[in-house]
């Protein structure tokens, strides 16, 4: 079984602010998109990467395949598949560039879910209360038990998830996992982790700073130990 992981890093990243697309900034020693190819590139499931980049942008490393995105966020993940034809994968795993801190147990837990008929997700709980508001007024307090927030990598057999974004219209979808469903796949929810959180705004690159000088830490650590 062939799995590839696709990393979209096509996208501009303004809300993040700064003259540098997020993915292409430096933290804890790294650049974003580097922290997010190790990742992968260092998981015993994961035997091929490819890195969706913006159109005229080349990557600093050649151990990856690389293509350019689209207009949009459906459109570059639809491309990084195509370019993922000649690898002839069983499974793939989609993931955003802005999440550099995943863990190998969160990538794990994603590929041995995936078979022919069933995908899978990371997702975390809401904790906050969540309000229904019209015209600026709170109208009632949302059921939050059935509610979680959507990471990634998003897992599907490659075959379903290409059909997927093959046959969709031109209305843009919110994720992967949001196409998967309109083809009827099923779609298996995995606990995530915090530490996996996405670069938005200015202030999370100190957050995830420190969430990364960790991690660099542990696996030096456990290096140790071994």
């Amino acid at each position: 079984m062939t799995t590839v992981a696709i990393i979209v890093a096509a996208g501009k990243g303004n809300r993040a602010g700064g003259k540098v697309p997020k993915q292409w900034r430096t933290l804890a020693g790294k650049l974003v998109i580097d922290w997010s190819i190790d990742a992968f590139k260092n998981h015993s499931l994961v035997d091929f990467v490819v890195v969706v980049l913006p159109k005229n942008k080349t990557l600093h490393r050649n151990d990856v395949m690389t293509c350019t995105g689209g207009k949009s966020r459906s459109l570059s993940v639809y491309n990084g598949l195509i370019a993922a034809q000649k690898l002839s994968p069983d499974k793939v795993l989609i993931h955003d560039v802005a999440r550099p801190a995943v863990s190998e147990d969160t990538i794990t837990d994603i590929i041995l879910e995936i078979n022919e008929e069933t995908g899978a997700a990371p997702g975390l709980p809401i904790s906050d209360a969540l309000w229904k508001i019209s015209d600026g007024e709170v109208q009632k307090t949302l059921n939050r038990d059935f509610i979680f927030r959507a990471q990634t990598p998003q897992g599907f057999p490659y075959s379903k998830i290409f059909k997927a974004h093959e046959s969709q219209s031109d209305e843009q979808a919110f994720d992967d996992v949001e196409l998967a469903k309109k083809i009827g796949l099923k779609v298996i929810l995995k606990t995530g982790h915090k530490d996996n959180m996405k670069i938005t705004t200015p202030e999370d690159f100190l957050k995830m700073s420190k969430i990364l000088v960790k991690k660099a830490r542990r696996k030096i650590i456990k290096k140790v130990l071994d």
